[in-house]
């Protein structure tokens, strides 16, 4: 392939849709405010019901990414998720790496639950990324990605492209790294 060709093709701008799923309060909406805006988000966020397709798009390494900001609430994901995963090209499940089962059981086996629910629901064609949010919380021990992958170990994982990434959405530590890799596996 020519050097022109090669040049060529990096300035073309590629678009891919984003789909956030996850439990309620784990920080999606948080996610896609700071990767509109670059800046933390110091504000409490409102909670999102339902479905909500961003307008603003993202630009990174040569990709336009556009963002589908789901409900986390059990209503919102029986009727959304579905539909918001079929527009994906990729789907970044968010938890609170902060629920432990001794701290918060219910919210742990929710956690559990959605996150089987969105397997049957996600092609395994489509990069999904497991984002452990809320890493800035140290007091609160936060999960590594080791401990996540243990949470998740007896679902059915095979085949899929799948990454754990820490992040902390509200301050931006992670998110460039979770942009990245879902790049490089739309690439």
């Amino acid at each position: 392939m020519s050097l022109l060709r090669k040049l060529f093709e990096r300035q073309k701008i590629r678009s891919a849709t984003i789909t956030l799923i996850g439990p309620p309060k784990a920080g999606k909406t948080t996610f896609v405010r700071y990767i509109e805006t670059g800046k933390p988000v110091l504000e409490d966020m409102n909670t999102t019901l339902g479905i909500e397709i961003r307008r603003d798009k993202v630009e990174i390494d040569g990709w336009r990414l556009s963002a589908i900001d789901t409900g986390g609430q059990q209503l919102y994901q029986q009727t959304f998720w579905e539909l918001a995963v079929q527009q994906a090209n990729a789907v970044i499940f968010v938890i609170d790496s902060t629920v432990r089962e001794e701290t918060n059981p219910e919210l742990y086996s929710l956690t559990r639950e959605q996150f089987s629910y969105a397997l049957d629901i996600i092609p395994e064609s489509i990069p999904l990324l497991i984002l452990l949010n809320k890493q800035d919380l140290k007091e609160m021990n936060p999960m590594s990605p080791q401990e996540a992958f243990q949470i998740f170990r007896n679902l059915p994982l095979h085949n899929r492209t799948l990454a754990y990434i820490p992040c902390s959405a509200k301050y931006g530590d992670g998110v460039e790294d979770a942009l990245r890799w879902l790049v490089e596996k739309l690439q």
